[in-house]
């Protein structure tokens, strides 16, 4: 068995796996790249609302500290959560119904989820994994509203990712390093987010979630882009 800082590079890694699985089904293979790495940029600075209450995991290079999982891990989660649904549904775009671009508006959402994490997790000290469920869904809510036809969509990319989670959280921490989070996590005494399926805490199975709905939405809201449903024959 490899040592303790070998587990997050573990998990970060299979989930890498699961992008190159996607990358390879996806008609936007350059898109993937790009927002792979504004993610992994984010997976490095969303520590800042994590560490002080959700985990403290042991890494390659440091402890407490971001690394390259970090990285690793936030490049692999925005390809995913983005892009699952495009690999395997393979719904095509409408151009004919396409709207403008609404690039300010993404970025208001991205500050105020931002500000939503820091003031409720840092300020109010609310645990930050109820608020980081609690802020996904309500943006995703928003763009529901705005564009109830990518609801679906997002339900579709939710579950997909909540499934290739659970079976990456699984070999990781349920079968290689079932005293992960026991010895690194701060959720054993949160009620629900502490409790553990398959050795799997539910608060990864609905950040996870919760992050696929919202970020499978991203493309076709910003851009304006609607995809046309599927043939009888293909639904």
């Amino acid at each position: 068995m490899l040592p303790d800082k070998f587990a997050y590079l573990t998990m970060s890694l299979l989930y890498l796996l699961a992008w190159w699985v996607i990358y390879l089904k996806s008609p936007w293979k350059s898109g993937m790249v790009k927002v792979g790495l504004v993610g992994g940029l984010m997976g490095i600075i969303a520590e800042v609302w994590y560490f002080h209450d959700y985990w403290r995991p042991p890494m390659i290079l440091a402890e407490g500290w971001p690394g390259i999982e970090d990285f690793i891990i936030g490049f692999a989660m925005f390809g995913v959560g983005g892009y699952i649904h495009a690999a395997f549904t393979k719904r095509e775009i409408d151009y004919d119904r396409q709207t403008p671009a609404k690039n300010k508006d993404l970025f208001i959402l991205w500050v105020i989820g931002c500000l939503s994490l820091t003031i409720f997790s840092l300020v109010f000290k609310i645990h930050s994994g109820y608020v980081t469920f609690l802020t996904f869904m309500g943006l995703a809510v928003y763009i529901w509203i705005q564009r109830p036809d990518l609801i679906k969509i997002s339900l579709v990319s939710g579950f997909a990712t909540l499934a290739i989670v659970i079976l990456i959280y699984y070999i990781t921490f349920g079968v290689l390093y079932p005293h992960f989070w026991d010895t690194y996590g701060m959720l054993n005494d949160e009620p629900i987010l502490g409790y553990k399926i398959m050795s799997i805490p539910v608060s990864e199975m609905l950040w996870h979630f919760s992050w696929a709905i919202l970020c499978s939405m991203f493309r076709g809201f910003r851009n304006g882009v609607y995809y046309k449903e599927p043939l009888p024959a293909q639904a």
